[in-house]
């Protein structure tokens, strides 16, 4: 693995365990290989060599911000937009350090 993918792979993971800390958000949004994965396996994705669901993180080049895409399911009885808004603030705060200017999107692609 290169050193520019393990970054990706370390700012992913913080992308998805400061996601998944905010309130409202029931879980990051499985990727495929997270729905066909074995129950039997527990151990996290990063853990496998692999990002985690729901996060992707990207950059056209070495000068462009990074591009930070998060999908969420949120809880019923919270309003998706505000809980959107503060993965978003949350996440953005997370890498204002790291790494500044990063763009960040959040979907809510459910509500369980």
């Amino acid at each position: 693995m290169t050193a520019a993918a393990t970054g990706r792979d370390a700012l992913a993971g913080t992308v998805a365990r400061v996601a998944s800390g905010v309130p409202g958000v029931a879980f990051l949004r499985p990727g495929l290989v997270d729905l066909f994965r074995s129950s039997a396996r527990t151990a996290p994705p990063a853990a496998a060599g692999r990002t985690p669901g729901g996060v992707r993180v990207s950059r056209a080049s070495g000068s462009e911000p990074w591009e930070v895409d998060v999908q969420i399911v949120v809880r019923r009885d919270h309003h998706a937009l505000t809980v959107a808004r503060a993965v978003r603030d949350a996440v953005t705060a997370a890498l204002s350090e790291a790494v500044p200017g990063a763009q960040v999107t959040v979907t809510v692609t459910n509500a369980v």
